[in-house]
């Protein structure tokens, strides 16, 4: 049996908090309190999952098209190619989708299942570049190469979320003014860096409203703090040695860096989602597990 819920508006109903569109809720996510055994110390995460497409990387996907549209490169009907390890497909796909623009992610074989679905769900495609290559060189370093010639070829574009400035640019107009509406007296900011936008936009704009220290964290064996890396499986944040670096990535606005392992960042996920029922991803077990560590290591 099959049961429709049919409700007919005569205009009483209040439509305050009615939302008419997707994109309207990309954004004003909330902030969780985190409970410490220290009392001089407040611990809140910002939880940018629940964006529509699942992370704060639809701020990313927003601000470079709303910014290519603006600019006149990107018209109504054309093809968007990106280099994406997943989150920024995934947003891309969905906005892509609501704006009647075709979409291709350019992916390796890395990139996790869940997210690869979700990108074609969207009705977004997926171009493969192997990790044995002919081309040689680092995969994400191809992968931005491929999302480049084929946007010329076809006459698509390449939003290129790297060295974009829209993309810094977004979260500075988004992010860093709602983390300061929602807690005025922050001290200390913890981000993860891939292509440093995000943090980068964010400390900038916390910045020069306050007196804010500012920490960057990147898995273990990533390489923007030392040339010397080796493999990991935290997807999405940090960088391969030797790969061309991001130029969105702004190193001067961080007070400090440091490094979280696989294991640091899995097991924090776990025992947050066992424990405390929140179901996070790697990049929150990275700031969960150092936050944590920083608080109770703190004078």
């Amino acid at each position: 049996m099959v049961h429709f819920f049919c409700y007919y508006s005569l205009g009483m109903v209040n439509k305050k908090n009615i939302t008419y569109s997707v994109e309207e809720l990309i954004g004003n996510t909330p902030m969780l309190y985190i409970p410490q055994r220290r009392k001089d110390w407040e611990l809140y995460l910002k939880l940018e999952y629940m964006n529509p497409a699942g992370s704060f990387k639809d701020r990313t996907a927003l601000a470079l098209i709303n910014a290519a549209e603006k600019s006149g490169k990107l018209k109504k009907g054309m093809r968007i190619f990106e280099s994406s390890s997943g989150n920024t497909a995934k947003a891309l796909a969905m906005i892509a989708a609501m704006r009647g623009y075709k979409f291709t992610a350019i992916v390796d074989t890395h990139a996790p299942a869940d997210k690869l679905n979700t990108i074609r769900a969207y009705g977004g495609e997926l171009y493969f570049c192997s990790d044995k290559t002919k081309e040689g060189g680092h995969l994400v370093d191809i992968r931005r190469q491929k999302a480049k010639e084929l946007a010329k070829k076809t006459g698509g574009i390449n939003l290129d979320q790297y060295d974009n400035p829209e993309n810094p640019n977004g979260f500075y107009e988004s992010l860093g003014p709602e983390i300061l509406e929602q807690v005025p007296d922050i001290d200390v900011l913890v981000g993860t860096v891939g292509t440093g936008s995000s943090l980068s936009g964010t400390g900038r704009y916390l910045k020069e409203k306050r007196e804010v220290k500012v920490i960057a964290l990147e898995p273990k064996g990533s390489s923007h703090f030392s040339p010397h890396g080796h493999g990991y499986f935290i997807s999405g944040p940090g960088y391969p040695a030797g790969a061309i670096p991001p130029k969105n990535i702004d190193k001067d606005l961080f007070d400090s860096h440091d490094y979280v392992s696989d294991s640091e960042a899995f097991n924090t996920m776990r025992f947050f989602a066992r424990e405390r029922g929140l179901l996070v991803g790697d990049s929150s077990g990275m700031v969960l597990y150092y936050a944590m560590k920083y608080i109770e290591e703190s004078e």
